[in-house]
Parts: C-alpha cells; sequence; structure tokens
C-alpha cells in the first residue's frame, strides 16, 4: 500500500498513484515494477476514491496527485486522459498532477497536452546520462537525448525532476562524475536516487548470477548518493528521494544494496561528513538533534566511523 500522503521538503502534499507498467516502450534489463511497488496495478474507482479522501482531508494545503510506474506519456492517450478526466473531478483548485516518464515521450506536442490537463512537475527516468551505461541497460536513448529532453521539460516551464540510478551495469568513475557535472549545468528541481537492485525473475539477475553483473555493496551506494548532495546544494535541487520503495518484498531481491531505511543510511553518512570535515585542534562542529539520532541509528556505523578517525588523528 502505497501512503495516502506525503510530504516534499518543499512542503506540497503528494498523493502517489502507482501505474505499473502502462505504456512503456519496453523491458529494461533490471526493471520489475510491480514487484518494486508491492502491486499489479491501480484500479480507476478505488484511485479516484483515495484521490477524494485526500483532498477533503487537506483543503488548505497545496497538493499534487502524482502517477508513478510506467511511461505516463507514452501510454495510449485514451487510457491516459480517462484516468486524468475521473480523478480531476474530485480535485480542487489547489491539486495539480505530477506524472513520471521516459525522456523520448516528452515532445513539445506531448509537453502542451500536459499543460491542458493541469500537469505541472514532470519527473524523467533518466536513470543516468552516460550513453555506454545506458546501452547496456536496453534505454533505448542516447544521454544527449535525455538531457535535450531534460531541458526541453524546463524550456516549458514545468517543475523537473531527474530519476538516476547509481551502480547500472557499465558504470564507472568517469560515467558518475559526468552525471554530477551534467545535473550541476542543468539545475532541475528535484532529483532522486535509487541505486540499483537485482529483482529476481529479471533479465539482470541472470547477469548477477552468471558473474557478468556486480552490484554496489551498501557502503558503496550510500558513498554515491551522499556524494551527489554537495552538487545539490550548489546547483539549488532538492534531493527528495534516497533508494527504492521500502514495500518490495526482500524476498524478492536477489542481491545489490536495499535497506529498508537506505535513506537514514546516507544522511547518517552526511552526519558523519559534517564531523569529519573539522579540525579537531581548531575547530568545533554544532549538531542537530536529528543528525545525532542518525549516527547514533542503524547500529551506530556512523558513529563508530566518526570515533575510528578521530582515534586515527588523536
Amino acid at each position: 500500500m502505497h501512503p495516502v500522503s506525503q510530504a516534499e521538503s518543499s512542503g506540497v502534499l503528494i498523493h502517489p498513484l502507482f501505474l505499473g507498467m502502462r505504456g512503456c516502450p519496453g523491458r529494461c534489463v533490471y526493471c520489475d515494477q510491480d514487484k518494486l511497488s508491492g502491486s499489479s496495478g491501480y484500479d480507476l474507482e478505488e484511485s479516484v476514491a483515495r484521490v477524494r479522501e485526500f483532498v477533503r482531508h487537506h483543503p488548505e494545503r497545496e497538493k499534487q496527485v502524482a502517477f508513478y510506474g510506467g511511461t505516463f506519456t507514452a501510454w495510449e492517450r485514451d487510457s491516459r486522459e480517462k484516468l486524468l478526466r475521473g480523478v480531476s473531478e474530485v480535485c480542487d483548485a489547489r491539486t495539480s498532477f505530477r506524472i513520471s516518464t521516459h525522456p523520448l515521450y516528452v515532445s513539445e506536442e506531448i509537453l502542451a497536452w500536459c499543460k491542458n490537463w493541469n500537469i505541472r512537475t514532470i519527473e524523467l527516468g533518466i536513470q543516468d546520462f552516460n550513453p555506454e551505461v545506458l546501452a547496456l541497460s536496453g534505454r533505448g536513448y542516447s544521454g544527449q537525448e535525455a538531457l535535450e529532453a531534460a531541458y526541453r521539460v524546463k524550456k516549458q516551464g514545468f517543475e523537473l525532476g531527474i530519476q538516476l540510478m547509481p551502480g547500472l551495469p557499465g558504470w564507472s568513475e568517469a560515467s558518475l562524475e559526468e552525471n554530477r557535472r551534467i545535473l550541476a549545468e542543468l539545475k532541475p528541481d528535484l532529483l532522486r536516487l535509487y541505486p540499483l537492485i537485482v529483482i529476481r525473475g529479471t533479465a539482470l539477475e541472470q547477469l548477477f548470477n552468471s558473474g557478468e553483473y556486480f552490484p554496489l555493496s551498501l557502503e558503496e551506494a550510500i558513498t554515491q548518493c551522499a556524494d551527489y548532495y554537495p552538487v545539490a546544494r550548489r546547483a539549488g535541487f532538492r534531493i527528495i528521494k534516497l533508494g527504492i520503495p521500502s514495500n518490495i518484498d526482500p524476498a524478492e531481491i536477489a542481491g545489490g544494496p536495499w535497506h529498508p531505511a537506505f535513506g537514514e543510511l546516507v544522511k547518517a553518512e552526511l552526519a558523519a561528513r559534517k564531523v569529519l570535515a573539522i579540525d579537531p585542534q581548531e575547530q568545533a562542529v554544532t549538531l542537530s538533534r536529528d543528525e545525532i539520532r542518525l549516527l547514533k541509528a542503524h547500529g551506530g556505523a556512523a558513529l563508530q566511523k566518526v570515533q575510528d578517525w578521530f582515534e586515527q588523528h588523536s
């Protein structure tokens, strides 16, 4: 089950509706949307009823109904308009829509259609900007095409979200640096980071079992995600999600850096880095209560890292 609503750091309430594989032009080597969500799709009447309650309970708040999963703008037009029409009937003036879609399906014509249907935020599932990494994952577009799509969305005045997937086949330190450089120049509004996990029944599981693919360790995934925070701070965008949804059945995971509280592990790493950045002989650091809690959480691994460092440098 998805939560009734969730709040972004911007204060906008989000009500997610998961659409499964609808509209997807192909199957990427790593993907099984239904297993990721713990759901087999959506029911229109149930979705409308849930949105009605969401809107009724938050009349004074800015809100978005978010359509996740699949490729929204590649889904047949009649089907997506039927869904939007049904949901729109129970929305108020403070409610807009957010969609997640594929970089090849945001033409000028599609973006004009999006504006007519009160879609304010478009998240692009780019996964990586490096062309070799994209090719190995079966994404069907180049890094340049992905970047052009992002700029097109931004130019038309939508709130732009980017979704990246650390740990894809063929990644390298160079590809990581390329992603960070592009984000610094692009300056999207939002970023999601989904370190790649190996889901049972996917083509990626076959590569994993044959030894052709090696997933990130949990520590590598934490480090790579934490490295995006300085980029976000300098470029002025928000990182709004870390790790895949926690409602996946762990039995469906064959390998990779999955943790039910992955986001907290990354934030604990950031708190540790804040301490380790000072000169203990000359500086002091102030931590919030939340940062102290994070350092101590999940077995205190981040706190141990700090203690080990101070012991080595004292």
